[in-house]
């Protein structure tokens, strides 16, 4: 009981929210183009190019408001490739994907050498954090509790904010409306005059908008520094979350306090000495679990609807005679 208090406490509950927003910034970003009806797989990618280029945004400026507008930038370029070759050109959207996931992987490497004649990560160099946001009385109303509300950074509030200002955005605005529609039903929106293109391009930048703070974030506020492919898969497990819940903010915010609470807990277990390659694996085990039981609770209905699909196949009805009977022969 000793060891499960001190693993589950207070300290894990603020680990999970501090973890989450990386996670849920980039997952609602992605929930702009899953809507929309694009499978964005690129996310990782913007991901780690803002992480990068908000670190030398910071260095340059001298502030993190710098850092976090560069770096935001920089996945604003990536998001703006994405859109011309998968809408525009009509490539295929895993492939180009992938291509910049590998695209921002070789070039934060080769930046970082070039620029700072280093491998591995930037550590000091004039790096300016993001502030902490005091939330005043919190600390004399909740005592020991009051770092669960205060004490964040910015765009951890922004991450969780954003989660009913989406809902409001696709269900009570003209934007989210045509999202939507153009994601849901294509033909229709082109038969209403809306332009499917225009949509997806604005979807396509929404979500390297809030891609880039998710980046943002890991350099300046998770972290203050940046480390080579720092984002560790929260770009995929963004794609998981996303694949499960269709986009839905609140499935979204679900899942991500999931896969945050894992990580939390992985890094927790590090300390009480478990081996590093179990440890390392849990938010990985979680994601795989997680798809696994949603598959698991659709698969009754597959099998149910693959069962009466193959009884109407096999189904055999007699076929009624139509040839008259012969005529029997006259003498």
């Amino acid at each position: 009981m000793e060891v499960l208090s001190t693993i589950f406490n207070v300290a894990l509950i603020v680990a999970t929210i501090r973890t989450t927003a990386p996670i849920l910034l980039v997952a609602l970003g992605g929930s702009f183009t899953t809507k929309a009806g694009i499978f964005n797989i690129g996310l990782e990618g913007q991901m780690l190019i803002a992480a990068f280029f908000a670190v030398l945004g910071s260095i340059w400026t001298g502030s993190s408001l710098g850092g976090l507008v560069i770096g935001v930038a920089a996945a604003l370029v990536f998001a703006l490739v994405f859109a011309v070759l998968v809408i525009s050109f009509r490539a295929n959207e895993v492939v180009v994907g992938l291509a910049l996931n590998i695209l921002a992987g070789g070039m934060t490497v080769s930046l970082m050498k070039a620029i700072f004649g280093t491998r591995g990560s930037i550590v000091g160099r004039g790096i300016v954090g993001l502030p902490k946001v005091h939330i005043p009385g919190a600390r004399d109303l909740l005592g020991p509790y009051a770092q669960l509300i205060s004490g964040y950074t910015p765009l951890i509030y922004v991450a969780f904010i954003a989660v009913p200002l989406l809902v409001l955005i696709y269900g009570r605005t003209r934007l989210g409306l045509y999202i939507r529609v153009v994601g849901e039903k294509p033909e229709a929106a082109e038969a209403l005059g809306i332009s499917i293109v225009k949509v997806r391009y604005i979807a396509a930048l929404l979500c390297g908008l809030l891609a880039g703070l998710a980046g943002a974030h890991m350099s300046l506020g998770y972290i203050t520094m940046f480390t080579e492919n720092m984002s560790s898969g929260r770009g995929f497990m963004a794609v998981a979350i996303l694949i499960f819940s269709g986009g839905d903010p609140w499935r979204v915010l679900a899942g991500c306090l999931l896969f945050g609470f894992a990580d939390s807990l992985s890094l927790r277990l590090q300390t009480f000495g478990f081996p590093s390659y179990l440890v390392l694996a849990v938010p990985y085990a979680v994601a795989l679990t997680a798809l696994f039981a949603l598959s698991w609770k659709a698969r009754p209905k597959f099998i149910r609807e693959t069962i009466e699909t193959m009884q109407r196949a096999l189904s055999i009805h007699p076929a009624k005679s139509e040839t008259p009977d012969a005529p029997s022969n006259r003498s």
